[in-house]
């Protein structure tokens, strides 16, 4: 089964949904997409601190630079650099490209 095609559209729409006057906000379901994938188990930063983070980089995105291979990227380097290290050294970013677009597809699909 192939996942849905993550799109500037619908992280814009999603993002602008959430931050709108009266809106939740983001971090909730980022956090939320966080947990989904496991996070939790890394225990710091939890995810309720690193969706604070990574909605500073989907604001950037949907506000500014459009780019969501970029946005990806820079939550995948956010995954890199804040989880465990297992073996005293870290793979490349490209690792965690494919949990970076789950974190943000699963970002877009919470409570829609």
């Amino acid at each position: 089964m192939s996942s849905p095609l993550l799109t500037l559209a619908a992280l814009r729409n999603c993002y602008e949904q959430d931050t709108r006057f009266g809106g939740g906000g983001a971090s909730a379901p980022m956090a939320a997409s966080l947990a989904a994938i496991g996070w939790r188990a890394v225990q710091e930063p939890t995810p309720e601190e690193l969706a604070e983070f990574l909605v500073d980089l989907l604001a950037d995105c949907v506000t500014g630079h459009r780019d969501v291979a970029a946005l990806s990227y820079a939550v995948a380097r956010a995954l890199r650099d804040t989880g465990p290290l297992l073996d005293g050294g870290l793979p490349p970013v490209e690792a965690y490209l494919p949990a970076a677009e789950e974190v943000l597809r699963g970002y877009c699909s919470r409570n829609r």
